[in-house]
């Protein structure tokens, strides 16, 4: 009944937003002679996908397109150059470029593959969280420009809302795993959608591993968009620095998981845990250990075993003060324990790219934790091939690819189209009806 349900619902979105890109397309087309772009879109959300095509030019005379964006940090461009068929249009989503940053066909190649400034992780989250872009696309024929159209997109938080978790929340619920915490101190972020749902469904603590793009600033915000409740858990101490000592307790994420199981909003019996690269094991750790209170864990690029941060044995997670035991990160993966995945009691998500140059092991990882969870229904194991390493970064977001050959970068922006869309699907299917 749920799977059926869940099914129906997408569907009607999918129907919903076929017709939203029609009647946008047709607002964009207009009537008139001369070259123009025309835009098919699903919504204005900066990680929404476009499709981009360029009517009315002049066939047999090479075009070059540009788009470019100015914001408080920097300006960013993106170029291609494509040939014009005696059709006189080109389609970005069926047409090969002879000259981009991408060597296939791509309907938003334009838009991810933006260049600005280096920016710091602070910046890229005011950048691409939190501020709106309007881009400005130009066609240019014999070098004169044709024709010229413009995008506005809304930053990843619209339609969210955040707000500081408190040490005081968590000690409210009487839970004991929280009388260490002092009242008045920040252990998190719960980011919720706006308005907020009256109906329960499913919610998401994300282990945070502050791993660029994939930070929980840009996952939060992105799953909450959808619909969905969501809190940040530090796993790391800034900058990822581990002083020491892990940074995150375990009985701080049990008092976040039982203060998060009580908020009116949250089915307390589907509640997923998220972690990429390096809190991608911590995520599959609670999972495992907690499968009455975690349904269903996301980890992607990461070890599936508990790795010690260095050979030293710094651990990773602490439990009534002590260091949990970690596996020494220089051993091979066959000497290592994989985490029992086989106890999460519900869908269990990895992924990774298979051109990974970060952990190039990532794919080697993700087939052992597969071999250990077994033949699940609802499970996905996604070998993403050519992608790179961070393949969690929402999509359409111009961050950790240009540094990438351009098959490797448009290889990983579709990774990451793919692995948004299974994530979405797993909590939208894990709705009651």
């Amino acid at each position: 009944m749920t799977g059926r349900w869940a099914l129906r619902r997408l569907l009607r979105v999918a129907v919903v937003g076929a017709v939203a890109a029609l009647l946008l397309s047709a607002c964009a087309t207009g009537s008139g002679g001369g070259a123009r772009f025309v835009f098919s879109r699903f919504g204005d959300g900066i990680t929404e996908p476009v499709g981009i095509q360029v009517v009315g030019l002049e066939p047999g005379e090479p075009v070059v397109l540009t788009a470019r964006a100015h914001s408080s940090a920097g300006s960013w461009s993106s170029r291609a150059v494509y040939a014009v068929p005696p059709t006189g249009s080109i389609r970005l989503w069926s047409q090969e470029p002879t000259a981009a940053p991408y060597p296939r066909p791509d309907s938003s190649g334009l838009l991810w593959s933006l260049t600005g400034p280096s920016l710091s992780q602070q910046q890229l989250e005011a950048q691409w969280v939190y501020s709106p872009l309007d881009i400005r696309f130009s066609a240019e024929q014999a070098g004169h420009q044709v024709a010229s159209g413009e995008l506005h997109r809304a930053p990843l938080s619209a339609g969210t809302i955040s707000r500081d978790v408190l040490g005081s929340d968590l000690i409210d619920t009487g839970d004991p795993a929280a009388s260490g915490l002092a009242p008045t101190a920040t252990v998190g972020t719960l980011v919720d959608s706006v308005p907020t749902p009256v109906d329960l469904r499913p919610g998401v603590i994300v282990i945070d591993g502050d791993d660029g793009g994939a930070s929980g600033a840009f996952v939060s915000r992105r799953i909450a968009s959808a619909g969905f409740p969501v809190v940040v858990l530090p796993a790391f101490v800034p900058a990822g620095r581990i002083p020491g000592s892990a940074a995150l307790s375990v009985e701080t994420f049990d008092a976040v998981l039982t203060w998060f199981s009580s908020l009116p909003v949250v089915d307390e019996g589907r509640i997923f845990v998220y972690g990429t690269g390096r809190a991608s094991s911590l995520a599959l750790w609670f999972a495992a250990n907690d499968p009455d209170r975690v349904h269903g864990a996301f980890a992607a690029s990461g070890a599936t075993a508990l790795q010690c941060t260095s050979s030293a044995g710094s651990p990773l997670l602490i439990q009534h003060g002590r260091a949990l035991p970690c596996a020494n990160p220089e051993r091979t993966i066959a000497g290592t324990d994989i985490l029992p995945l086989q106890r999460i009691s519900g869908p269990l998500v990895l992924a990774c790219g298979t051109d990974d140059r970060l952990l190039p092991t990532a794919c080697d990882w993700t087939r052992a934790g597969e071999q250990v969870r077994g033949d699940e229904p609802g499970d996905a194991f996604l070998y993403l091939d050519g992608a790179g390493h961070d393949i969690t970064t929402p999509p359409l977001l111009p961050i950790g690819l240009s540094d990438l050959a351009p098959a490797t970068a448009q290889a990983t922006e579709g990774a990451r189209a793919q692995f948004w869309q299974v994530v979405i699907a797993k909590l939208a299917g894990a709705m009651r009806p």
